[in-house]
């Protein structure tokens, strides 16, 4: 995959209703790697993208086939180039139900959820914790080493590429940093993710401010909380459950916490 099969590219996403602007695909390929599976006349049919996350730990994502080419093998084919370049890492990835069969048969267990919650943001639930702030240069490298906590890799290329796209809030304990959140434009409006933090209350405080920036706007969150206080702030501000997936690992999953994810950058980058 190159720059110039994003247009093709967005267009199988368009066809199979995700709601990924080209925007979006163009960040992930900058930040990661892909294949475009295509037809005799050369026109794209299917995608894949993988994302290093340092030597230990990879995401695969964006794997989708044309309906008119699904049932001939493509996906596999995909997902198997995807898996061998990937190498020894492990490899995780969010599934929906229809992909699942084909994920187990190729060696990956579910090892989690993915809650996602979208809607026109209503902020009045939204908490302010004094202890929030946005985010300024001399915070990232407190937060890339937060960010290596909760996911088990090194993300430097992703949390590079949010720094510039997305709004920035950490979580200040007196000159130390223990949590982190971002938000940017992705799909029908914006997404909060990620969200790091070390507990839940946490996590809230966190979210809250990206609420009350996108009241009366359009807000999603992917998760792998199915309650809680974030569960409970989403749907007070009028974010509404639309789609359970499962998460899914292929190898031993790396050594997390004490910070872990609340909020995922997206289902693809986790």
């Amino acid at each position: 995959m190159t720059e110039s099969d994003i247009e093709a590219a967005h267009g199988l996403s368009v066809e199979v209703r995700w709601p990924h602007r080209a925007d979006d695909w163009r960040l992930m390929l900058e930040i990661g790697h892909g294949l475009v599976a295509t037809d005799e006349t050369g026109e794209v049919k299917g995608t894949a993208m993988w994302w290093p996350f340092g030597d230990g730990l990879a995401t695969i994502g964006m794997v989708i086939v044309s309906p008119q080419m699904q049932g001939k093998g493509t996906g596999r084919r995909l997902m198997r180039e995807m898996v061998s370049a990937a190498g020894e890492r492990t490899i995780r990835l969010t599934s929906t139900a229809a992909g699942r069969a084909l994920y187990e048969s190729e060696g990956f267990r579910v090892t989690g959820t993915n809650t996602q919650y979208q809607g026109i943001v209503d902020a009045g639930a939204a908490t302010d914790d004094p202890r929030v702030r946005p985010a300024t240069e001399a915070d990232w490298p407190a937060i890339a080493a937060l960010d290596r906590q909760a996911v088990g890799g090194e993300r430097t290329r992703l949390l590079e590429a949010l720094r510039r796209v997305g709004q920035t809030f950490v979580l200040d304990e007196g000159g130390r940093l223990t949590g982190y959140s971002v938000c940017r434009l992705f799909g029908r409006g914006h997404i909060v993710g990620p969200i790091v933090a070390a507990d839940a209350e946490s996590a809230v405080a966190l979210t809250s401010p990206h609420m009350r920036a996108q009241a009366g706007a359009f807000l999603r969150l992917d998760t792998p909380e199915r309650d809680g206080p974030l569960v409970a702030l989403a749907e007070a501000c009028g974010l509404a459950n639309v789609d359970l997936s499962v998460l899914m690992t292929r190898g031993v999953p790396p050594q997390d916490g004490p910070a872990r994810v609340f909020g995922r950058a997206n289902q693809a980058l986790g």
